[in-house]
C-alpha cells in the first residue's frame, strides 16, 4: 500500500437558491427514450422544476405524446404510423423505449392525461402543441378534468395563430409562442429580428418568449426589449455548462435541457462562483490511501478508527480497515484486513489480513467470517472497539437463509492486530437469530454505555426491524442490556443498516430501505418517532435507496451522508455514487438543499459502503472504497479499463471544521 499527495480542494461556500426553473426537455432525455413516462419521471429524480413535452391530436381525437409527425424514429424497425391518421391503439402497439436503451423495452406512447398523472404537486409541465389549432378543445376538456392547479400547466407553440386560439379558450394558463432563428447570409443578419419577435409575440397574445439558445441572436440587448415589453424569457435546449450559465446570467424564467441535473449543477456553481461568499463552515481535503486494481479482487467496506494516546485529545495511531471481495461473486468476502498509520493519515503501512477473521469452516461445504466491519473508539474503557457482523457461505455462495449474529473486536496498537471476534449475546428468541450490527453507526455515552443500532428478523421471513441495543463494555466483553423499539416496514426487505447519533440531546437514526431512505428521532436514544422517508424541506424525495446512510456532526450541526438519484448517476450500480454531504434541519428531519456537497464524486464504481471517523474536534473522516461491481454489462464485474477511470481507490475525506 502506498499513501499518495492530496488530490484537491472543495470549499463549501453555504446556500444558493436558483433563480431559474429548470425544465427536462421531453423529459429527462439524455437518459432515458424521450416523451415517455420513464423519461418524466426520471426528470423528477433528477430534481426538474417543469417537464416539457410534445402533443398531438389522433385521427381519434385522443392526445398523444411524441415529439415527431409520424413514428419512424423513436419506434425504428416497426411498422411506421402517422400520428394524425392513426388511432391511440394503433400507436399503443409499438415499443417506443427499445431505440434508446434495451431496460426500456416495451415503453409506450403516453397519453396526455397519463403525462399529467406524473406531474408532482409544486412541478410544471409545458405542453408543447406539435399540430394545429384542432387540438385546442380536446386540449381544453382533457385539462379541465385533471387535478394539477392552473400554475402547473404551461402550453407553447411554434405556432402564433395556435398560441392565440389556446389564450382565447383557456386563458387561465400561460401560453409562450417559441422561435427558432435562420441566418440571412445575404443580408448579414439572423431572422426574425428582435421587432418581429414582438411582433409575433403580440399576434399570439403570448405570455412569453420561448427562444432558441443562440448566442448571435440572444444577448443583453435582446433580452432587454423582450424584458420592457413585458413579456417573459425562457430558452431551448441547453445541455452546455457554460451556455447554461450565460443564460442564467442574462435573466430567464427558465432553462430547458435534455440534462436536468448537469444544468442545475452548473447554474449552481457559477452562482457560488459570483456571489460574495459567505463565511466557510468546513473544507474538504480528499486523499487516496490506496489504489490499484487487478480485476479480480477489490476492496470494499473501508473504514478508520483512532486510538488515542493518554491524553484525551493526543492521537497515537490512526487505524484502516477493509477487506477483499471476490468480484466473480456476491458478498464473497475474505478475512478483514487491517493498516495503521502513526502520521496522521499521510502514508499507511500495507493492508494484513486478520488471523482471527479468516473464514473457518462450520460443517462440510460451509464457511463463516465477519464482515461489514466499523472500528470506533471507546473513551471510557480506551479501547479501539470494531462491531460488525457474522457472513455464512455453503458451497462458496452466501447461504440464502441463514443465522446472523453481531460480532465484536478489539485492536490491539503494540502489535497492530485484532482480536479473535466474539459474538454478542442477544436473547435466545427466534425473531434475534438474524440480527447483525453490520455497516451501523453507534454511539458512545459519556458513562460508556453504548447505543448499538441493529437489524434483525426470523431467518426464513422477507422484512427486517431495526432496534438500538444498549449494550456494556468493560474493555474485554461487550454485553446486550436492553433494547428499545422495534421498527419495520413493509416491502422491499424492510428497515436495516440503521446509524445513530446524538446533537443538542436528541438522538436521530437513519435506516436503509429498498424503496427510500428513512429517519426518525428520540429524547433517550431508545424509544422513537415514527419512521418517515428522507426528503429535501421542500418535500420533494432526496432520491436516497437501498444504501446505507451515516451521520457527520460538529458541535450543534448534523449532516447526513448519503448517495441519491438525480446526478446524472444512471449508469451506477442502485445510483450509489457520488457520495453527498448536506446539512439536517433537525427540526423537520429533512434535508437543506441549498447545503448539499459532492463528498466523493463518482467514476463508475459505487461508493455506497462507507464510515465515519471523529478524529478530533476540528476534523471529521469520511472514507469510502471503489466497489468494482456494476449491473449493466455483459458481466457484473467493472473492468479493469473501464470509461469512467474507477480504480478500488480507498478516499478518505477530511471534514476540515472552521471556527468563528
Amino acid at each position: 500500500m502506498r499513501g499518495l499527495g492530496l488530490s484537491c480542494f472543495f470549499l463549501f461556500l453555504g446556500g444558493v437558491v436558483n433563480s431559474q426553473e429548470i425544465v427536462a426537455h421531453r423529459g429527462a432525455s439524455y437518459d432515458a427514450p424521450e416523451n415517455t413516462l420513464s423519461a418524466f419521471r426520471l426528470a423528477w429524480d433528477k430534481q426538474a422544476d417543469a417537464v416539457e413535452g410534445d402533443f398531438y391530436l389522433t385521427a381519434d381525437q385522443e392526445i398523444v405524446c411524441i415529439h415527431d409527425k409520424d413514428t419512424k424514429r423513436t419506434a425504428p424497425n416497426q411498422p411506421v404510423f402517422s400520428v394524425a391518421d392513426s388511432t391511440l391503439d394503433q400507436l399503443k402497439t409499438l415499443d417506443v423505449g427499445s431505440w434508446k436503451n434495451q431496460r426500456f423495452a416495451g415503453e409506450r406512447i403516453p397519453t396526455l392525461g397519463e403525462v399529467l398523472s406524473v406531474v408532482p404537486s409544486g412541478k410544471k409541465i409545458l405542453i408543447e402543441i406539435k399540430c394545429g389549432k384542432e387540438i385546442v378543445p380536446e386540449l381544453k376538456s382533457q385539462l379541465s378534468q385533471c387535478t394539477l392547479a392552473n400554475e402547473q400547466v404551461v402550453i407553447i407553440c411554434f405556432d402564433p395563430h395556435v398560441v392565440h386560439a389556446v389564450r382565447e379558450a383557456m386563458p387561465q394558463y400561460k401560453a409562450n409562442w417559441l422561435t427558432s432563428y435562420r441566418e440571412d447570409r445575404s443580408k448579414g443578419r439572423w431572422l426574425p429580428q428582435v421587432d418581429q419577435v414582438i411582433e409575433k409575440l403580440k399576434l399570439s397574445n403570448a405570455s412569453g418568449l420561448g427562444t432558441q439558445g443562440r448566442r448571435s441572436v440572444v444577448d443583453e440587448a435582446f433580452c432587454k426589449v423582450i424584458d420592457d415589453a413585458g413579456y417573459e424569457k425562457h430558452v431551448w435546449t441547453v445541455n452546455d455548462a457554460d451556455e447554461a450559465k450565460y443564460y442564467s446570467g442574462l435573466g430567464f424564467q427558465s432553462i430547458t435541457t435534455d440534462r436536468p441535473a448537469f444544468i442545475r449543477a452548473a447554474i449552481q456553481a457559477d452562482s457560488l462562483g459570483s456571489k460574495e461568499k459567505p463565511r466557510l463552515k468546513y473544507q474538504v481535503e480528499r486523499q487516496v490511501a490506496r489504489n490499484g486494481y487487478d480485476g479480480k479482487e477489490c476492496w470494499v467496506h473501508a473504514r478508520s478508527g483512532v486510538v488515542r494516546e493518554q491524553t484525551e485529545d493526543g492521537i497515537s495511531q490512526i487505524v484502516l480497515t477493509s477487506q477483499l471481495l471476490d468480484v466473480k461473486g456476491s458478498d464473497t468476502f475474505s478475512a478483514i484486513s487491517s493498516a495503521s498509520s502513526l502520521n496522521g493519515g499521510e502514508t499507511w503501512s500495507e493492508l494484513v489480513p486478520q488471523k482471527g477473521f479468516a473464514r473457518w469452516q462450520l460443517g462440510e461445504q460451509m464457511e463463516e467470517t465477519i464482515c461489514d466491519f466499523v472500528p470506533v473508539w471507546h473513551h471510557a474503557t480506551r479501547k479501539l472497539l470494531g462491531t460488525g457482523q457474522s457472513v455464512r457461505y455453503q458451497h462458496g455462495k452466501v447461504m440464502k437463509v441463514r443465522p446472523r449474529y453481531t460480532a465484536y473486536s478489539t485492536y490491539d496498537p503494540a502489535s497492530l492486530s485484532w482480536s479473535t471476534p466474539k459474538q454478542l449475546e442477544m436473547p435466545d428468541e427466534p425473531r434475534f437469530r438474524n440480527c447483525g450490527a453490520g455497516s451501523v453507526q453507534r454511539f458512545d455515552e459519556q458513562d460508556g454505555a453504548i447505543l448499538l443500532p441493529v437489524y434483525f428478523k426470523v431467518p426464513e421471513s422477507n422484512d427486517y426491524s431495526v432496534t438500538v441495543c444498549k449494550c456494556s463494555f468493560d474493555g474485554t466483553d461487550l454485553r446486550y442490556l436492553r433494547h428499545g423499539d422495534e421498527m419495520t416496514v413493509k416491502g422491499g426487505r424492510g428497515l436495516y443498516e440503521p446509524s445513530i447519533a446524538k446533537v443538542n440531546d436528541r438522538y436521530f437514526l437513519t435506516l436503509r430501505n429498498d424503496a427510500t431512505g428513512y429517519v426518525c428521532s428520540s429524547k433517550d436514544g431508545l424509544t422513537f418517532s415514527e419512521p418517515k422517508p428522507w426528503t429535501f424541506e421542500d418535500g420533494q424525495s432526496l432520491g436516497n435507496y437501498n444504501t446505507q446512510q451515516h451521520w457527520v456532526r460538529h458541535n450543534e450541526d448534523l449532516y447526513l451522508v448519503y448517495t441519491r438519484r438525480g446526478a446524472d448517476n444512471d449508469h451506477v450500480f442502485r445510483h450509489r455514487a457520488p457520495l453527498f454531504m448536506a446539512e439536517v434541519n433537525q427540526d423537520s428531519l429533512t434535508i437543506k438543499r441549498e447545503t448539499e456537497i459532492v463528498l466523493v464524486a463518482e467514476r463508475g464504481a459505487r461508493l455506497g459502503n462507507f464510515g465515519v471517523m471523529e478524529l478530533d474536534d476540528s476534523t471529521t473522516w469520511v472514507v469510502v472504497s471503489e466497489w468494482m461491481q456494476t449491473w449493466k454489462q455483459s458481466s457484473v464485474i467493472l473492468p479493469v479499463d473501464n470509461p469512467h477511470g474507477a480504480d478500488n481507490s480507498i478516499f478518505i475525506a477530511k471534514i476540515k471544521w472552521s471556527e468563528f
